[in-house]
């Protein structure tokens, strides 16, 4: 299976951030780093399988966090 490439419109609108919040992001190893699709690098792109797979440890990160509250903090918060 091939792996398709986002461009950084794509990957802003499947992962909700601005284009300069991803690069900062990836820049400090919190996201993943564009692929090269010039030899200046002026133009970049993402491998979608890594962009799926950044976007599902953000959501389980974020249900960890929901357990981890216990169902006491979820019923107050419903309130």
């Amino acid at each position: 299976m091939r792996d398709a490439l986002l461009s950084r419109k794509e990957t802003a609108r499947r992962t909700s951030l601005s284009a300069s919040s991803i690069a900062a992001m990836a820049k400090a190893g919190l996201f993943p780093r564009p692929v090269p699709l010039t030899p200046s690098g002026s133009r970049v792109a993402w491998l979608e399988s890594q962009v799926n797979a950044w976007i599902q440890e953000r959501a389980e990160q974020a249900a960890e966090a929901v357990r981890a509250k216990g169902p006491r903090s979820c019923a107050r918060a419903a309130q």
